[in-house]
């Protein structure tokens, strides 16, 4: 159940769950405590849960198997007893491999993924809205989800330019796309396509793993996931992200793993 007690929330790292309506708070509670199958407010899909269509008001990582392997459409990496690890996709302005998500700003624009190396690791099956609906009884979840993150991490890093996804792979990719807005671009990645403190790092430096949330407000998806990528790698999306959520929200984009744990 919700709390104040219980919240990220209580140490500043999500200050607006505090003061969010309460019909929110109410809906995910349900939610999480599986007595309803949605986060509706007022007959709307709630922040963070699919607008229209069948799965209105469900978390896309509900809505949909994110547990499918490169080979079966998805984009899974790897998984553990309770987690799945993946590379962000359901790209839809253009012909990816998997619809997965482009590493490029200028291919992606905000759905670009934040380094060239970049997993998402969420619960199988405990619902979780988001880090600031955690608690201490979520420890044991939180600690195997950023081992399985580091795991896929470092399967991207080591694995060879035939595997989809991993680094040598993304570095490797030369072809021409179209958007469906008409716009041709390469999927070759340039220095530029890095945070100009990482561009000195392309191909030649792959460290500094770090895991993160995205701490409500600042969510796309109302179901906990944790981003572990390669901070040596991150993309001019990343950048903007970040100065786009502490201009909107006042707060970071990436709260990390350990702020996150420490408050709980």
């Amino acid at each position: 159940m919700l709390s104040r007690q219980s919240t990220v929330a209580k140490k500043s790292l999500s200050p607006k769950w505090d003061t969010e309506d309460v019909a929110l708070r109410d809906a995910v509670n349900s939610w999480e405590q599986g007595t309803s199958e949605t986060i509706t407010v007022n007959g709307q899909s709630a922040p963070g849960t699919i607008g229209g269509g069948p799965h209105v008001g469900k978390p896309a990582f509900q809505a949909f198997n994110m547990k499918k392997s490169f080979a079966d459409g998805g984009t899974m990496v790897a998984e553990s007893e309770n987690c799945v690890a993946f590379i962000p996709a359901g790209f839809r302005d253009g012909p990816t491999y998997n619809t997965m998500n482009p590493v490029q700003k200028r291919i992606g624009g905000p759905s670009a993924l934040m380094s060239l190396v970049h997993v998402l690791t969420i619960p199988k099956k405990t619902r979780i809205f988001n880090a600031c609906t955690l608690t201490n009884d979520h420890l044991w979840l939180l600690k195997e989800m950023r081992h399985l993150g580091l795991k896929a991490t470092d399967i991207l890093i080591k694995g060879p330019k035939d595997m989809p996804g991993s680094l040598q792979w993304v570095y490797d990719q030369h072809e021409t796309i179209t958007l469906n807005n008409g716009k041709l671009h390469t999927l070759t990645v340039l220095p530029e396509d890095l945070s100009p403190e990482c561009r000195d790092n392309f191909k030649y430096k792959c460290g500094n793993i770090q895991s993160s949330f995205h701490v409500y407000p600042t969510a796309s998806v109302g179901w906990l996931h944790l981003h572990t990528y390669v901070g040596d790698l991150l993309t001019t999306a990343h950048d903007t992200m970040e100065k786009e959520s502490q201009a909107k929200y006042g707060q970071p984009k990436n709260t990390s793993y350990d702020d996150v744990i420490n408050t709980l």
